[in-house]
């Protein structure tokens, strides 16, 4: 039975009040927080600007230490999944990640890179490391485990497949990567990769900071050097079929109920965007009443495929108000068309289900 199925039944009861995403926001709002998002505040730095994502404990001087839960005052609150702020865009020397972007599944990760080719200046680098997936495969192959191993003496791993498995999702991991795949994906927004060592960077500012080594550990490191400029568009939606609106919620987030099947979000984007000049595009909902249904959400574009749309896998997302289609994907959604103006989303799949709506992001290359 769906979550807040009740909430639906009640409805058609006068006497009974709609559910209210606000009410939970005062009362429970790390719950509440599940199905919205924010705007990322800038914090205040002189430049030159280096910025460290997902810092965790350790904190790099000379850097916006930046992290989603900060441990002290050094570090300043950062959801990546969160939107960016306007006021870095052009404006930061240098990007460093370790051991974060494996955390986040491949779209996301896509969508993490564009905002962080936007922020970056032309030219610069966005240094990434992470465990290398050849090496973990390499590592689990003929794996027998010994008295003082990890995984063995931490996790009861006794075999190589269970060692690869572990490896893959130890401590979060969602996405690991050989150095081709995340050439690609890189490429995808707008960069080109350098393969560097864990300690040694193309960039001065980044040597000798890595926590790991490939000497001791599985890590593999890369700077990703910006090419090309890639900028956002946001476009509220521009009709709402199939639903009915509960109540505003933030600035940019409102919360729906579906009265038909299969409800529509329309966007309309200011002019035609070219399909091989988007890197990816996300459309901000969150279904509050249904979860892991892989074909819940759907997409259309200028009306392309509408009798077989483009679904949303629920189970491939860290926060079920992204909804993203990377620049891969874009060609199963448009087909062979070169542009597309219009979205056609569909948030939710059965009448009386809720849904938190925002904004369409486009992210197209300058």
């Amino acid at each position: 039975m769906p979550l807040f199925g009740r909430f639906a039944r009640t409805r058609t009861d006068p006497s009974q009040p709609a559910f209210s995403l606000r009410r939970l926001a005062r009362e429970n709002p790390p719950l509440a927080a599940q199905y919205l998002w924010g705007t990322n505040a800038a914090p205040c730095a002189a430049p030159p600007l280096y910025v460290h994502l997902g810092c965790g404990e350790r904190v790099l001087n000379g850097f916006v230490n930046l992290d989603f839960l900060p441990h002290d005052g050094r570090v300043f609150t950062w959801d990546l999944l969160d939107v960016w702020p306007e006021a870095w865009v052009g404006a930061v020397e240098g990007v460093f990640s370790e051991d974060v972007l494996e955390h986040f599944f491949f779209a996301e990760q896509v969508y993490i890179l564009s905002n962080a080719n936007r922020v970056l200046m032309p030219g610069r680098v966005a240094r990434v490391l992470m465990p290398s997936l050849p090496r973990l495969v390499e590592y689990s192959t003929g794996y027998a485990p010994k008295p003082d191993e990890l995984l063995h003496h931490s996790f009861g791993v006794e075999t190589g497949a269970d060692a690869l498995n572990m490896g893959l999702r130890f401590s979060g991991h969602r996405w690991l990567h050989s150095p081709e795949s995340l050439g690609r994906m890189a490429a995808m927004c707008g960069f080109d990769i350098v393969p560097t060592t864990c300690a040694k960077s193309t960039v001065a500012a980044f040597d000798g900071i890595n926590l790991r080594s490939e000497s001791d550990s599985l890590s593999f490191a890369n700077d990703l050097r910006k090419l090309r400029s890639v900028v956002r568009m946001a476009v509220a939606p521009a009709a709402v079929v199939g639903a009915e609106l509960v109540e505003d919620v933030t600035s940019d987030a409102r919360l729906y109920v579906a009265t038909a099947d299969r409800p529509r979000v329309e966007y309309t984007l200011e002019a035609r965007v070219r399909s091989d000049g988007v890197a990816c595009l996300n459309v901000r909902s969150a279904n509050l009443s249904s979860f892991f249904e892989h074909n819940q959400k759907s997409l259309v574009l200028d009306g392309i495929r509408r009798d077989n749309p483009w679904h949303f896998d629920e189970t491939m997302k860290s926060r079920s108000c992204m909804n993203v289609v990377t620049r891969n994907q874009l060609r199963l959604v448009a087909g062979e068309a070169p542009s597309f103006q219009h979205l056609a989303f569909s948030p939710a799949a059965k009448a009386g289900e809720y849904f938190t709506l925002g904004p369409a992001e486009v992210f197209t290359f300058q």
